[in-house]
């Protein structure tokens, strides 16, 4: 059955029409890698091009003016750019190129070299400022003649590179390093439309084509290395070794190497898989396998399909480059475990493993344009998290007097946000105050597709995400491929939900806004416009209530909810509302009084941004113990926002 789903995998994918072959050798004293490159591409589309960039990222970290640089301010989840000396920058240089066996060199240019950037078609127009003339994460070879549809040409490039002090996810540390966007990687032609190719912005990650990769590395003999790809080889000199790793069907390739990197090993079904970590970390390593194969679990459950790949690797760098935690490659991940002291009941460590392996579907696999649409893998993949970490751990904070999941945190999230912004839009295009881009691209559309599972039923649902996945592996979804797969799936209505979500800022906001429960009163006054007697026994008959409840629609979109009311003698009383007209009173009689009033008691709407309003409560709270507990509630959860961000 495993042989049959790997070649059902294999026929199905799209024919590869671009190839890397790399030879690289690190200098851990330098700080340097250097090599050659060679690059055959195939144009597929029916439009020719003459030129071709390259994206350069290394360069975003070689001076405090690039793009990167300047919207970052040098920091990074709470790291900064070395910019005290010159060895805490870093770069990737082109110092020859050929096209076809011929010296092209003079062809090339970095994109702020060039007088007008706009001509080429290569940037959209909101990018071009000022801003790009000391950015050199673009490089643009013109060519002599236009590559038609269907011809190939072939670029060898000889580069160096130079690694910063680690930092937004790539870098060194003493003798560690991690590899992330350390080469010229070719930018994606889309025909018609141009070249998709952005410049490295902060808010911003990775889109690439599928290829095949062949990559040697040649690194000190006691170094260990863990990368992207399948070991094919590995050959030893006086004082190196070469070990080369080749693999098809990935967009990007990603290594890190350390001499002081201790190694475990597990396998989960077809996938062997490797943890280089720390010394002083071999306590953590029974946490983190288990976090990973609970990763590959959850996810083949949400996307239909098991994790393809034999091989992955889930790098734990150590705290001293924590600037490396948190990201994700193909077939390789960075955690982010601090300590062994960790305690069991904080899943930040967890939560960040499972989050980075699920990239692998969204990012890796899917391959959406994370540049434009960060929704279609962050907030997918934030999704994925808290449903795979629900579905194994059932809390990501576990403590008798705290738990919390990823869907709370996300709604604690999101319910915060008061900007202009919405998910769908560029990454560079969100506003860079109020925290508009992780909320926006990570928590809403967690919260959202979690309602949307409680409105359609988990199996409909989960239909949704085996169809997209299905159907898009492998081919750069857009937000109209997924809505599409939506609407036929789900229908109209869901199709609008999910749209409205990503392009508006409407919302929604149920809210009990009154509740009063009063004892009936003996009957006093004129009965048939005559003096009525006061019935002295009947007023000592059981009590009776009179109760009052309204309720509004505070947000946008107008769907049923429910209303639970609880009584004092414990039985409960049920209504629906259409949620329409804005606001609805019901009133009952009872023979208990009201205790306590809930709408949406089951939480279906999970994007409800405001739960504080969702009760009224007719008893009165413990007031110090309540505000005390909710001081640290309010403390932990920022600390999970700050820690669990890690793809910004």
């Amino acid at each position: 059955m495993k042989k049959l789903f790997l070649i059902l995998l294999v026929t199905s994918l799209p024919a590869l029409a671009l190839d890397y072959n790399i030879s690289i050798t690190l200098n851990p004293k330098e700080k340097k890698i250097s090599g050659t490159e060679t690059i055959t591409w195939q144009n597929t589309t029916d439009t020719a091009t003459d030129v071709l960039p390259l994206h350069l990222y290394m360069n975003g970290f070689s001076n405090n003016r690039s793009v990167f640089a300047m919207e970052s301010g040098g920091k990074h989840r709470g790291n900064r750019m070395d910019v005290k000396e010159v060895k805490g920058f870093g770069y990737c240089k082109i110092s020859a190129l050929q096209l076809n066996g011929e010296d092209a060199m003079s062809a090339f240019h970095y994109i702020s070299d060039l007088p007008n950037p706009e001509s080429l078609g290569v940037f959209w127009k909101d990018e071009i400022s000022k801003r790009i003339r000391p950015d050199r994460t673009i490089g643009i070879v013109r060519l002599s003649k236009p590559l038609a549809p269907g011809e190939s040409i072939t670029l060898k490039i000889t580069f160096e590179t130079k690694f910063p002090r680690v930092f937004a996810r790539t870098g060194y540390w003493k003798s560690f390093f991690m590899g992330g966007q350390w080469f010229p990687k070719i930018a994606v032609f889309q025909g018609e439309k141009g070249w998709n190719c952005h410049l490295f912005h902060y808010r911003s990650e990775f889109f690439a084509d599928f290829a095949h990769y062949t990559v040697a590395l040649t690194v000190p003999k006691n170094y260990v290395v863990g990368a992207t790809g399948y070991l094919k080889s590995e050959t030893t000199a006086e004082n190196t070794k070469t070990l080369t790793f080749a693999v098809d069907n990935v967009h990007d390739f990603a290594w890190t190497a350390w001499d002081h990197w201790k190694v475990a090993t597990d396998n989960w079904k077809h996938v062997k898989l490797y943890l280089p970590y720390p010394p002083g970390h071999e306590g953590t390593v029974q946490r983190q396998m288990e976090a990973l194969k609970a990763a590959l679990s959850g996810y083949a459950e949400l996307c239909g399909e098991d994790y393809p790949y034999k091989k992955f690797t889930l790098v734990d760098p150590p705290m001293q480059a924590s600037g490396a935690g948190g990201m994700e490659y193909p077939m390789l991940v960075t955690g982010m475990f601090p300590s062994p002291l960790t305690p069991v009941g904080v899943r930040i460590p967890e939560t960040v493993i499972v989050h980075e392996f699920g990239h692998n579907y969204f990012y890796g696999m899917l391959a959406s344009n994370e540049f434009e649409n960060a929704w279609m893998d962050e907030g997918m993949n934030s999704f994925g998290t808290a449903y795979a970490m629900e579905r194994h751990y059932k809390y990501d904070l576990d403590f008798p007097f705290l738990k919390m999941d990823g869907f709370d945190e996300a709604r604690i999230g999101y319910g915060s946000y008061k900007g202009p912004d919405f998910p769908g839009k560029a990454a560079w295009e969100f506003s860079p105050a109020g925290g508009g881009y992780s909320n926006l691209s990570y928590n809403k559309p967690t919260i959202y597709f979690r309602t949307l599972e409680n409105m359609l039923g988990k199996e409909k649902f989960l239909q949704i995400f085996h169809t997209y996945f299905a159907k898009y592996k492998f081919r750069h979804p857009t937000p109209e491929n997924f809505l599409g797969v939506v609407k036929e799936t789900a229908g109209d209505q869901a199709e609008d939900f999910v749209r409205r979500m990503l392009y508006t800022r409407d919302k929604i906001d149920y809210a009990v806004t009154k509740a009063v429960s009063r004892q009936t009163p003996p009957f006093l006054g004129l009965k048939n416009f005559k003096a009525a007697p006061v019935d002295k026994k009947k007023t000592k008959d059981k009590k009776n209530f009179q109760n009052t409840i309204i309720v509004e629609n505070r947000g946008d979109f107008q769907y049923p909810v429910s209303i639970e009311v609880r009584l004092k003698d414990g039985s409960t009383k049920s209504f629906t509302w259409d949620g329409k007209n804005g606001w609805h009173r019901f009133e009952f009689d009872s023979t208990s009084a009201m205790k306590m009033a809930i709408i949406d008691p089951k939480r279906v709407y999970a994007c409800d941004v405001s739960l504080k309003n969702n009760a009224i409560t007719l008893e009165p709270q413990t007031g110090s113990s309540m505000t005390k507990l909710a001081i640290f509630v309010s403390q932990l959860v920022q600390l999970v926002f700050n820690i669990s961000s890690l793809s910004i």
